[in-house]
């Protein structure tokens, strides 16, 4: 996944086109706010308009790293708590020297920066928090300075330039000020900078992302740089408030459309709260001017983005005492949101007030009823789509095209509908299946088959399959003389750094095959340690480098599953702990730490998610049952992590099935004193064959 970073786009902070003047043409100028605060962002970002191209960037070094040396822009710089701050404003001036800093630091500090402005180091002070007034006369002054010194330098681009007509004059004052400037900063670089370090160098690189999902590089890939795209548009309509109109281009459902097609993406979620404070602004604003239409609509999509906010509680009694002169108005501003749920308990408060006639309350029942059910349909046809884009068909069983084409069918959406999500899942399929099969991966080819029936694939073809399937399990043969290849694969792609992808082409994959056609192997033992000690030192990596960001965690926890099936490790235990805490910071904390959270029943917790198991093939072809007991952590935001297998009946056969399932499972948060808290829970999950 990118990192944080990449919310600043350089291509859209660079200059205007050469040849023209700035303070004449009054251009568009970037406004990057250095921060880790995302409560500064709503003020800064909507500074836009016309006159600025507002960006957030959590540090210094991510401006450097992605930003281009030399372009000209204001540098809005969160100040606070910095030791070495004349070091820091000579690194971003060395970067750039037609960067113009605006610090931005608490009012009582505003001695500190005497100095700095008395040299011209920065533009201006603001004081935090921030007063809009100020802020925006601190950027008028810093566009002037800017003008300044691209009059005196350039616009950076390296080309020779004619001047343009009408340029203004350059003042001597403007001169003996930017020379001034660059002279204080160099000064000041010199005796600050470390003397064993070297400057730093800005080097433009591709963020490092996450595994992205086995399957077809090509359908993997594009469904990816679709991802790029629509956060790359959400991020355009935040800068051109399009917050939530047009409904199809608006930043909500882009980053929405984001989240569908990868939950992990953090620059996704972070643009939905990003949003969400600016529509709270927003509510604020609304209701003081009685704009009640604007404010209902703004409070109940920050509802849908954020339903645990402390802020709602007072906005909802605020807005109770008003219930009778806003009427349905507020009912019909939750269904415009999706809050169907919220929908129907307005209703039903509105039926017990006698605020509306029995015939409007059954109007609205069957609005949201036929809304809820159109919602509905339209995004399970959506993940079928985004999961066949990630060639995700089967696998996880709970979030694969395979179980939502499924979901789709039972919830009634006609073929129709489905007709071409189908036939791209039966093409993609059978190539599957075919694979499977000349891979040996014979239970994965049964599940192919299994679903290439349910979704009514030719005979014909399914009838190949079944018997290349059969010819290929009939010949043990080949099986034996194959051991050998699997430990030396196995060897050779853990020498190559290949440890767990490709998926079928990893040293994790041909230790599997191994222990499946030859569990006694005397060279098993040792390529299996040397596996699972490289894999615990991929997790202790991803998490080293998480510092919560979600596809760092998921990637981390799918290295220890993983690792963990090829047997027991105290270095697991350990990591997994860590996991655990990590996910616990970023799901928003707990009371307490994981050694001590409150135990509770899992008869006790609401799903919102239910389980859906996958029976194990190698069970089902041998009429195997049994049980699973599983321990797991609901977070504060009623997901499920730190899941662990205890005990099994039999050993060995149904744990995996389980503990995936569980995974996917997801809870009402539970509450103590009305927050949010993080509870650990138990429960036996039973395989059982249907009766015949």
């Amino acid at each position: 996944m990118p990192t944080q970073a990449s919310k600043l786009d350089p291509a859209a902070a660079r200059l205007p086109e050469r040849g023209v003047s700035l303070p004449a043409k009054r251009q568009k100028l970037p406004a990057l706010l250095v921060t880790s605060d995302d409560s500064l962002w709503p003020q800064v970002g909507a500074i836009g308009g016309d006159q600025w191209v507002p960006r957030q960037i959590d540090s210094v070094d991510d401006l450097i790293a992605t930003t281009e040396a030399g372009q000209s822009a204001v540098v809005l710089w969160d100040a606070r708590g910095q030791a070495t701050a004349a070091a820091v404003l000579s690194r971003i001036q060395m970067h750039s020297d037609r960067y113009v800093i605006v610090a931005l630091d608490a009012a009582d500090n505003a001695a500190a920066w005497e100095s700095p402005l008395a040299h011209r180091q920065i533009a201006a002070h603001v004081p935090l928090p921030i007063v809009m007034d100020v802020l925006i006369g601190a950027l008028e002054r810093a566009r002037e300075e800017i003008g300044a010194r691209v009059a005196l330098l350039g616009d950076g681009s390296g080309a020779t330039q004619q001047p343009p007509r009408n340029r203004p004059k350059i003042s001597g004052k403007s001169v003996a000020i930017v020379v001034c400037v660059l002279g204080v900063c160099a000064a000041a670089f010199m005796l600050f900078r470390p003397h064993d370090a070297t400057v730093p160098v800005a080097v433009k690189s591709k963020p490092v992302e996450a595994s992205a999902p086995q399957g077809t590089p090509g359908a993997t890939a594009s469904a990816y740089e679709k991802v790029d795209l629509l956060i790359d548009r959400a991020q355009q309509a935040m800068l051109d408030r399009h917050y939530l109109d047009p409904a199809e281009g608006s930043a909500l459902a882009l980053y929405r459309n984001a989240l569908l097609l990868d939950p992990t993406r953090g620059e996704a979620s972070q643009g939905l709260q990003r949003l969400a404070e600016i529509l709270f602004v927003k509510v604020q604003s609304a209701l003081d001017e009685r704009k009640f239409e604007v404010a209902l609509q703004a409070l109940e999509t920050a509802r849908s983005i954020n339903p645990g906010d402390s802020r709602l509680a007072a906005f909802d009694e605020r807005l109770a005492a008003l219930r009778t002169e806003l009427g349905p108005a507020q009912i019909q501003a939750a269904l415009n949101a999706q809050n169907f749920d919220r929908a129907t308990q307005l209703i039903d408060e509105a039926a017990r007030a006698r605020m509306l006639t029995g015939a409007k309350l059954n109007q609205l029942r069957d609005e949201v009823r036929r809304r809820r059910e159109q919602f509905d349909s339209g995004r399970l046809v959506a993940l079928v789509g985004a999961r066949l884009q990630q060639d995700r068909l089967l696998d996880p069983h709970n979030d694969s095209a395979a179980f939502y084409l499924d979901e789709a069918r039972q919830t009634g959406i006609s073929s129709a509908a489905l007709q071409a999500q189908n036939q791209e899942f039966v093409k993609r399929s059978m190539q599957a299946a075919r694979s499977a099969i000349d891979q040996r991966r014979y239970g994965d080819a049964d599940r192919y088959l299994t679903e290439l029936r349910n979704c009514g694939a030719a005979v014909p073809v399914i009838a190949a399959l079944q018997h290349d399937l059969n010819a290929a399990r009939s010949q043990p043969a080949r099986e034996k003389s194959d051991q050998p290849q699997f430990l030396e694969l196995a060897r050779s792609r853990l020498a190559q750094g290949n440890v767990t992808e490709p998926e079928n082409d990893s040293a994790f994959y041909y230790v599997n095959q191994l222990r499946a056609v030859d569990p006694q192997n005397m060279g098993l033992p040792q390529v299996v340690g040397a596996v699972q000690q490289k894999m615990i030192e991929l997790a202790r990596q991803a998490l080293d480098a998480a510092d919560g960001r979600p596809a760092d965690l998921v990637k981390a926890e799918a290295v220890l599953r993983q690792a963990k099936s090829l047997g027991d490790s105290a270095d697991l235990d350990a990591l997994n702990g860590r996991l655990l805490e990590a996910k616990l910071k970023a799901d928003g904390g707990a009371l307490g730490s994981p050694g001590n959270m409150q135990e509770v029943a899992e008869n006790s917790l609401t799903r919102l998610k239910p389980l859906q198991l996958q029976y194990p093939s190698r069970a089902l072809e041998r009429n195997i049952e049994g049980w699973v007991e599983i321990s797991y952590t609901v977070t504060p935001k009623g997901k499920v992590v730190d899941v662990k297998a205890l005990r099994a009946d039999p050993a060995g056969v149904f744990e995996a099935a389980a503990t995936d399932a569980v995974v996917r499972m997801s809870y009402k948060p539970a509450v103590k004193d009305g927050t949010p808290i993080a509870v650990t829970t138990k429960i036996r999950v039973a395989f059982r064959l249907a009766a015949k």
